[in-house]
């Protein structure tokens, strides 16, 4: 049975890395061949001393901008986004549980599911706020 298995398996080394190579090697191809043929400039060049009206970070960092926006003192504005990573990574250490399962790690959970009700809500209000009129 050993010989029967051996006689339609195909070998790891060489015939396997040379396909993947040969891949490799076709797909770096079509991007050379790409970045010849398409232009080089998608869009006009931004100007670096003029702001756009109605900047807005990505999707992911709305939390934290609209924090920057409502607070008034910029300093405080910085340090609340930060002081709410640094809980999330102060949770294993507060709670010294070596029980893995959820329902027996309260705090851990408690302090997850409010860091993440509030990044969701920050999140909306940052999609949904006008800026620059």
């Amino acid at each position: 049975m050993d010989n029967q298995k051996k006689r339609f398996t195909v070998p790891f080394i060489p015939v396997h890395i040379t396909t993947e190579a040969a891949l490799a090697m076709a797909f770096v191809g079509i991007l050379f061949i790409l970045s010849g043929v398409l232009p080089k400039e998608m869009a006009e060049p931004a100007d670096k001393l003029v702001t756009p009206i109605g900047l807005k970070p990505e999707w992911y960092y709305l939390w934290a901008y609209v924090i920057l926006e409502q607070v008034p003192n910029k300093l405080l504005g910085i340090t609340i986004p930060g002081l709410m990573v640094l809980a999330l990574f102060l949770v294993p250490w507060l709670e010294r549980s070596k029980e893995r399962h959820p329902a027996k790690r309260p705090i851990g959970v408690a302090v997850f599911t409010v860091m993440m009700i509030v990044v969701a809500i920050l999140t909306y209000m940052g999609a949904t706020l006008q800026i620059g009129g």
